[in-house]
C-alpha cells in the first residue's frame, strides 16, 4: 500500500513538474507561485511516506525543513506578485 501511494505521488509530483515545464498553463507570477507552493506538498507527503516506509525518523525532520523552507518562500515570492491594475 505505501509502495503504490509512493508511486502516486511521484507520478504527481512529476505532472507539476511538467506543468511548471511547460509555458501553455502558466499565465501569471500566482500561477508560478502556486506551483511551486503545491510541490513543496507533494515532496512533504514523499518524505511523510519515506519515513513510514524504512521507520526512520530522518525524513521526517527533512520534511520539517521543506515544510518551513516551503512557506516562508511563498511568503517571499508572493511580495513580488504585481497587485491587479483597476
Amino acid at each position: 500500500m505505501l509502495t503504490a501511494a509512493t508511486f502516486i505521488l511521484g507520478l504527481s509530483v512529476l505532472v507539476t513538474l511538467a506543468t511548471f515545464g511547460t509555458r501553455k498553463f502558466i499565465t501569471s507570477k500566482a500561477d508560478k507561485i502556486i506551483i511551486i507552493d503545491v510541490l513543496t506538498f507533494q515532496v512533504l507527503g514523499l518524505c511523510i511516506l519515506l519515513a513510514f516506509h524504512n521507520n526512520d525518523p530522518l525524513p521526517l525532520q527533512f520534511g520539517l525543513l521543506v515544510a518551513m523552507l516551503g512557506f516562508l518562500s511563498t511568503i517571499v515570492l508572493s511580495r513580488f506578485i504585481d497587485p491587479p491594475q483597476s
